[in-house]
This record gives C-alpha cells, structure tokens and sequence, in this order.
C-alpha cells in the first residue's frame, strides 16, 4: 500500500533569512546619518517660517503707526506718560503697544487678567500680551525653551518688537516729570524719506541676553539735538555710566538712549536690535517694506563678540550711524542732513 502525499500543511521550507547584529547596526547608523542630514534642514524650514511670520506682524504694526498718524496727525508716543492717562482698561500710562490697539484690532492684553492683577503698573511684566501682532514667534519659542519665564518674554515692557521712538515719538521732557520743560524729539512732523525710515524692529532690551524694555527700540548712536542743553533724569544715574553723571544731568545736546530711569532688570541702558534670524533682524520700515539686516547693516558698531555697543558720552561711537532712523536716510552728521531744514 502507498503512502499518499504529504500535506503541504507539514511541508518545511528552508529557514527564514533574518539579519545578522551587524547588519542591524548598519541600517541603525544610515537612519542617524539621515536624521542627521534632514535636522537642520527642517530647522531652517522652522526659522523661515518664524521670519516670515514676523515679517507680517511687523508690517502689521506699521500700517497701524501709519494710521494713526493719519487719525492723530503724530506718530504714537512711546508711552503716554507727559500727561500721565489711565486709559478704559485700567492701564495706567499705556504704552504704544496700547495706544495702537485699536488700530491692530483689539486690546493689547486681556482685560480680565489686567483685572485680576490688582495694581494696574504690574500689567507691564505680569500680563501676557494677548494680540498674536505683537509677538514674534522666533522669541517665543526659543526664549520659553530656554527657561526664560513667559512674563518676561511676552510682557509689554519686555516682549519682541521695539519702536523707534527716539526720532518718531519720544515724548519725555527735558526735566524728568517736569511738563513745563520742552519734550525731546516728538513728534518728528517731517519724515522725508518713508522707505528710509524704520519704525518697528526686533529688539533685544537693556538686559542681555534680552529683557528690560524691549518695547523701545534704540539707535545706533543717540538722538542728536541742535541745542546744548542737557537731560536731567535718573537715566544717567545708572551704574552703567560708572558714576560719571552722578548728578542726573547728562552731556548737553543727546537724548538718553532707552527709557528715563534705572532699574535693576536693566544691565545695559541700551535697547539695540536683536539679530535672532539666522543673525539677522527683521525690520520694518514707514513704506510698509520690510528688511532683514545684520545688526552692522542696521548701523550699529559692533564689539568683539559681535554685540552693539551702547554710547556714554556725548561723542557718537565711531562707525555708528543713524541714517536708516533719523526719518532722512542720513545721519545727523552728514553734511546733506540740515540742508532741507530741521
């Protein structure tokens, strides 16, 4: 009797082929090799499209100054401070981030959280601001990654963008808190060259590496003035200055970089750009153009390290030069800058 055939149920092939340790170690070395390779591609991807999207906040921000300026006939103060206001949420002395709400849509920072805050002054560091415009998304991320508090990051007093306010609305007088006195620079009525004129730019603020008013944005040098008269503020007094204007009264014919006083957030009395794309800042000028310079193209002269030096004299430093900021697309020292007048 013949056996009948084997079930192919029961059949055995040849053993499965699997991989050898050393092969798995090879396919493990390619991934990282490519993970490796594609990094730095996404995170270039990432940082573009952070820039871009700053870009569009900035022009944001000048198409509100622009029309403001249309509304009020001056460009926005710094801060409303010569004369003090509340305005209708409880912010005491608003700043321009306040004084533009209503040209970016809606209010700078939730009133409920203003509310809760009690004290209408602690709005400028402990209330987030919640406009989306006002904030750059390079600065959120990275700074917050980087253990930096959110308060600090995304309050008014300390947040992304800074104004040009030395030449377009700095409203402070020559004797701190005194109206009486004339005011420094504000408004600038005849802005010439718009496409030359920055009004809105990445800032980094008197602490480094960023904080302490950031919301003003300095220039290269300080605002030069046609008289000798000097500004008698606590400005002088910090101890940056090494105890050279003790007295409150600085060098005759400058304006005071950054706001007019000394706090102990600020280590640098000096709120220069910050180059936080790619070493570049983004900038917006009154045209509604936008650029992304480096910090020595914006006129700044530099350090060893590549940081924007803070001028304490009198004499600007040398190679810094104002002409993107004056509202002339030159600087108070060329020769063609008074030919059209003041």
């Amino acid at each position: 009797m013949r056996a009948g055939p084997v079930s192919r149920r029961f059949a055995r092939g040849p053993a499965a082929a699997g991989f050898t340790l050393v092969e798995l170690l090879v396919v493990i070395a390619i991934i990282g090799v490519l993970v490796g390779m594609l990094l730095p591609a996404v995170q270039k991807a990432r940082d573009a499209a952070q820039s871009t999207q700053c870009q569009s906040n900035l022009r944001q921000l000048a198409l509100a100054a622009v029309q403001y300026r249309d509304t009020t006939g001056a460009y926005p103060q710094y801060r409303a401070e010569y004369p003090p206001i509340t305005n209708a949420y409880g912010v005491v002395r608003p700043r321009w981030q306040w004084i533009l709400a209503a040209q970016l849509g809606g209010w700078a920072q939730n009133p409920d959280a203003i509310a809760a805050a009690g004290t209408a002054d602690t709005t400028y560091t402990s209330v987030p601001l919640d406009n989306k415009v006002l904030v750059c998304p390079a600065m959120n991320s990275s700074f917050i990654s980087a253990g930096w508090p959110i308060p600090d990051v995304l309050s008014i007093r300390n947040g992304s963008y800074g104004y040009n306010f030395g030449y377009l609305g700095n409203n402070r007088t020559l004797v701190d808190g005194d109206n009486t006195t004339p005011t420094l620079r504000y408004p600038v009525g005849t802005v010439k060259e718009t496409s030359r004129t920055i009004v809105f730019g990445d800032s980094r603020g008197g602490s480094v590496p960023h904080g302490g008013h950031s919301m003003t944005l300095d220039p290269p040098h300080m605002v030069v003035r046609t008289d000798t008269r000097s500004v008698n503020s606590p400005y002088w007094q910090q101890a940056f200055f090494g105890g050279a204007y003790a007295s409150g009264v600085g060098p005759a014919g400058v304006n005071p970089y950054g706001p007019d006083e000394g706090t102990p957030d600020i280590t640098v009395p000096f709120s220069p750009a910050e180059a936080r794309h790619a070493g570049r800042a983004n900038v917006v000028f009154l045209d509604g153009h936008t650029e992304t310079l480096t910090l020595a193209g914006l006129g700044y002269a530099l350090d060893a390290n590549g940081i924007p030096i803070c001028q304490t004299t009198a004499t600007p430093i040398t190679g810094a030069n104002n002409a993107l900021w004056t509202g002339r697309g030159l600087d108070e020292f060329s020769p063609a800058y008074g030919i059209d007048g003041p």
